[in-house]
């Protein structure tokens, strides 16, 4: 696919993957529109991009409400998206005694239910793209049940399956959905902050970077190498789980 000139969606535009992707795309002539739950964060990110082309959203995807309003802004800058990437997440990691509803709710409503409606939301658009791609970013975690994670790989599995369901009903279209697994990745997402992660990295834990995953999935779409799943695993990610 010549990425030139598309116009690709990134929700957790601002997140370690979803700056990188950002900057991925803004490479390739790409026009982004880029959703973030802060504002003050989107205006770092488009001093970065430095790309007058782009459109930066402000949203709190705990809310259906913002969901929606992000949908309505984004049919008011264009009438055509070619890629839908959800890459928002938030990750709980607690056992059941010290989760809260809200946490509960909060983590559904970000991993699981935002994807969904917004992927809802924006089909029209899509569907005039010649070749419209959602690529929901994934965990390991949803293929993995782990302890003291029961939030998160609850929310993964639900995207995971969410996923799957749908490249399954738009099979032979011209939409493809593409779930991406992903490992460990050096980011301040997850239990441990970014120091921490980097000195397990020094101790031989093999980590994903941002920068790579985000390469990755440029080049799967530029080549087009669509498939229903895709793991992105360090080695051994599985085996230390």
């Amino acid at each position: 696919m010549d990425l030139k000139g598309k116009t690709v969606v990134i929700t957790g535009a601002t997140g370690g993957i979803g700056r990188e992707l950002c900057k991925e795309f803004s490479n390739e002539g790409v026009r982004v529109i880029a959703i973030a739950r802060t504002r003050e964060k989107l205006d770092e990110l488009k001093k970065e991009l430095n790309d007058e082309g782009n459109v930066y959203i402000e949203a709190d995807f705990t809310k259906t409400d913002d969901v929606e309003k992000t949908a309505k802004e984004i049919q008011k800058f264009t009438d055509q998206v070619d890629v839908l990437i959800n890459a928002a997440g938030v990750g709980v990691y607690k056992s059941i005694d010290e989760v809260t509803i809200d946490e509960w709710k909060d983590s559904l409503a970000i991993n699981a239910t935002a994807p969904f409606f917004l992927t809802k939301l924006l089909l029209p658009l899509i569907k005039k793209s010649e070749k419209g791609v959602i690529i929901n970013i994934g965990s390991g975690m949803g293929e993995i049940p782990t302890a003291c994670r029961s939030v998160y790989c609850a929310t993964k599995y639900a995207l995971r399956g969410m996923t799957l369901s749908l490249a399954a009903e738009f099979k032979g279209g011209s939409i493809k959905f593409v779930h991406v697994a992903l490992g460990s990745v050096l980011t301040e997402f997850g239990p441990l902050t970014l120091k921490e992660k980097e000195e397990e990295s020094l101790k031989g834990k093999a980590y994903l970077t941002p920068s790579w995953v985000s390469q990755k999935i440029v080049h799967i779409i530029k080549n087009e190498e669509f498939q229903e799943e895709i793991e992105i695993f360090p080695s051994g990610y599985k085996e230390i789980k």
